[in-house]
């Protein structure tokens, strides 16, 4: 390597090597030889990291080999809640009169007034990255100026800008989280998200509800975005997320993370049949899929694994680890509550059953991976537990879901409520309603059960799953498939043939298991 002229060892290497932490970087490539040392120390590229917490003559080192280049100013002290001190306004000072080279500006530290004043009240022309996730106590709108070039990437928490500024177009990284006092509202932020054709991450969390209180919009056209690879939406408005879910076309999405989907959302289906085309992309980058409904609730989960950690708007989550996410992460709000009787009870479990029957069978209808079913039956509280909780939605769950391999029944789910039913060959109807009701097995495809039971109704499952295991067990392979060769309620056009049961795994009120069967030495204790 030392044989190749000094520009094109600096060009391999600044293509090559992370831009972030240059002091270890430099320190690291040095030692590789005196070439090495030579040409790193004379390139400016390999100087632009000034970070306002480290000393007066790392940046005076830094200002003297990079005279000229763009820089990257950061204040973000190992202590996330230490001030800055004396010497640190003096360097801040100094970086301040160079606001004309800044290329981005990371804050994670405590942000008072004179810092926000000294960076971002000065001429940023070359910013392109702004990061801002320390604690604020300055004014709750930043003032970035209006003139200069567009940014490429935007991180806020607890912070807001002008959303009208013109530098918000271009972007390619977006994430808002907690904007303090004044959110975009979504005539904004579909204007900043259509010109951004190149957006490759969209990350919004905890808004306020102010938008709830925006008059009726116009309706807004679709925002083609094809680079976009990672969507998490939490805590926004059902207005933010029904615009998002209804114009968004992201053809090469990886990665989508819904946690907070509002029934008030689904008064029709067309929000449904969009966010079931918004998914398709991240459900193909997994093995398996995790379908869990709480009873108890009304709530539905769908996930590619058990749990699924919101990103975190810091500096330490890169945004290299936050676009390599793959899977889905999808969660309804609850419904069934005590306040909600009659029609209103009615109509929610509607909407619940609605989200099932548009997205959910859709949506893994044509999956070639494992799906899991979970049944819960978990309440806020225990004393808000109605007498008589609705069940006609587990039964559309069984019915809208046949790809099922594995079916869970948590504890606290009475079993009694489920396996008769699966026992059982059930009637449905064919889609064009001509002839009469046919003949289908629920959940034809599942080889697993697990099924949690307390003391009480033990000998009352077991019975059940002997007669589950006489009509599903290993003898019906030689049976013909189910005989559902039109499409059916289920609307998935598809004859399932019924496979054999091969493994049972029965668990105590804790969720422990005591006894199992499977298809070659029967039941056995644990």
């Amino acid at each position: 390597m030392d044989t190749i002229p000094t520009e094109i060892l600096i060009h391999i290497l600044n293509f090559s090597i992370p831009s972030k932490r240059q002091r270890r970087v430099r320190k690291s490539l040095s030692r590789v030889c005196h070439f090495w040392r030579t040409a790193i120390y004379g390139s400016p590229l390999f100087w632009t990291e000034v970070r306002l917490h480290r000393t007066n003559e790392e940046l005076q080192e830094t200002l003297r080999r990079n005279s000229n280049g763009p820089l990257d100013v950061i204040w973000a002290p190992s202590n996330p809640g230490k001030f800055m001190d004396y010497a640190g306004m003096q360097r801040l000072a100094i970086i301040s009169s160079q606001s004309q080279r800044w290329r981005s500006l990371v804050l994670a530290g405590p942000i008072t007034h004179e810092i926000e004043t000294q960076l971002m009240a000065v001429p940023t022309p070359r910013l392109v990255n702004l990061n801002i996730v320390g604690s604020f106590f300055g004014a709750p709108e930043l003032g970035l100026s209006g003139a200069g070039a567009s940014l490429r990437e935007l991180t806020l928490g607890s912070a807001a800008l002008d959303w009208g500024n013109p530098r918000l177009t271009g972007l390619r990284c977006l994430r808002l989280h907690t904007p303090r006092h004044k959110t975009p509202t979504v005539e904004q932020l579909h204007t900043i998200l259509s010109s951004s054709p190149s957006l490759e991450i969209l990350d919004l969390a905890c808004w306020t509800s102010l938008s709830h209180s925006e008059p009726k919009r116009k309706e807004l056209g679709p925002v083609l975005l094809p680079s976009l690879t990672t969507l998490a939406v939490e805590g926004v408005p059902s207005t933010v997320l029904g615009m998002l879910v209804t114009c968004i076309q992201a053809p090469n999405c990886r990665y989508i993370r819904l946690p907070s989907i509002s029934h008030t959302l689904f008064r029709d289906n067309h929000p449904l049949k969009e966010l079931v085309k918004l998914c398709q992309g991240p459900l193909s980058t997994v093995p398996r899929v995790l379908v869990s409904y709480n009873r108890g609730s009304g709530s539905c989960i769908i996930t590619h694994r058990g749990t699924d950690l919101p990103p975190q708007p810091n500096i330490r989550e890169s945004l290299v680890k936050l676009a390599k996410r793959r899977g889905v992460y999808f969660q309804t709000e609850g419904i069934f509550i005590p306040i909600l009787e009659g029609d209103a009870l009615r109509s929610s479990e509607g909407r619940v059953r609605s989200f099932i029957q548009e997205f959910v069978q859709p949506a893994l209808r044509d999956l070639s991976v494992e799906i899991q079913l979970d049944l819960h039956h978990k309440w806020p509280r225990l004393t808000d537990t109605p007498s008589n909780p609705p069940k006609s939605v587990v039964t559309d769950l069984l019915l809208s879901v046949p790809l099922v391999t594995h079916l869970r029944i948590r504890s606290y789910f009475d079993p009694m409520d489920v396996l008769p039913f699966i026992s059982t060959s059930q009637a449905v109807r064919t889609m064009d309603g001509e002839g009469g009701p046919e003949s289908s097995w629920p959940i034809p495809l599942m080889q697993t059960l697990t099924v949690a039971c307390n003391s009480e109704n033990q000998s009352a499952v077991l019975e059940s799953l002997e007669s589950l295991i006489s009509k599903r067990g290993p003898h019906i392979h030689h049976e013909t498939p189910t005989p559902s060769g039109q499409a059916d309620d289920r609307r998935d056009g598809v004859s399932h043939p019924l496979r054999p049961l091969k493994h049972i795994i029965v668990e105590d009120e804790n969720e422990l298991p005591f006894k199992v069967w499977d298809t070659r030495q029967g039941w056995r204790a644990c």
